[in-house]
């Protein structure tokens, strides 16, 4: 099994504690940002050949630049397109939903109050994107090399 990278952005220490504990795992790695300027920095450097995250989790509410012109601005950049971008904040209004998939969110979850609650929404947002779905990058190319491997040999 491969090792799995999530960002997270996330500017309460609380909040990122929690987050952590319920995505860390043996097979999920968390890298931490409390701020827009901080990731997008990240994100310049993954631009230029660093390895990308598997997954992002953007808080809506943040200091400086919001959760929206993050979104707007990593969805901009250059071979992190691919990489999906899941909102998780404490907002469940409509507008900001709606706002949020507007700008290319790939998902929007709100954080519940209870951790165990935050703990199994998490897994099945990291099951979802890791299990589930295929994504472009290193990883699709791991699989698709296997499903060669194995029809070669006459398994399917």
């Amino acid at each position: 099994m491969n090792m799995r990278t999530v960002m997270m952005i996330e500017d309460n220490p609380d909040h990122a504690l929690l987050i952590r504990k319920a995505l860390e795992d043996g097979d999920c790695a968390v890298t931490h940002h409390e701020d827009g300027d901080s990731a997008l920095r990240s994100c310049e450097v993954m631009r230029n050949g660093a390895a990308k995250p598997d997954l992002v989790f953007l808080d809506l509410k943040l200091p400086g630049m919001d959760g929206f012109e993050i979104l707007t601005r990593m969805k901009n950049i250059e071979g992190f397109k691919g990489v999906p971008i899941v909102m998780l904040t404490t907002s469940g209004r409509a507008e900001e939903i709606r706002k949020a998939y507007d700008l290319g969110a790939n998902g929007y979850v709100v954080k519940p109050d209870d951790f165990s609650e935050l703990k199994a929404k998490l897994k099945r947002v990291k099951d979802y994107w890791f299990s589930t779905v295929e994504l472009p990058g290193p990883a699709a190319k791991t699989r698709e090399n296997k499903s060669s491997a194995q029809v070669s040999r006459g398994q399917s």
